[in-house]
């Protein structure tokens, strides 16, 4: 779901992960592994992190699918 590239950011030692999601993985893998809609899946936002999982959500990472 997400792709981990580097970037350098100023005012910041050495590089920073910046995560690039992908709607269309994400909603091909919502659809193929048939999530209920109670589980109410969310793509996550631009420059998010599994520790920005809303409350009451846990973040899956694309290889946990393979």
């Amino acid at each position: 779901m997400a792709e981990e590239h580097h970037e350098d950011n100023p005012g910041e030692e050495g590089l920073v992960p910046v995560l690039k999601w992908d709607l269309g993985l994400f909603e091909q893998i919502v659809r193929s592994s048939r999530f209920p809609p109670e589980w109410d899946a969310k793509y996550p936002g631009q420059n998010q992190t599994a520790a920005d999982a809303p409350l009451g959500y846990i973040m899956l990472f694309e290889d946990f699918f393979h």
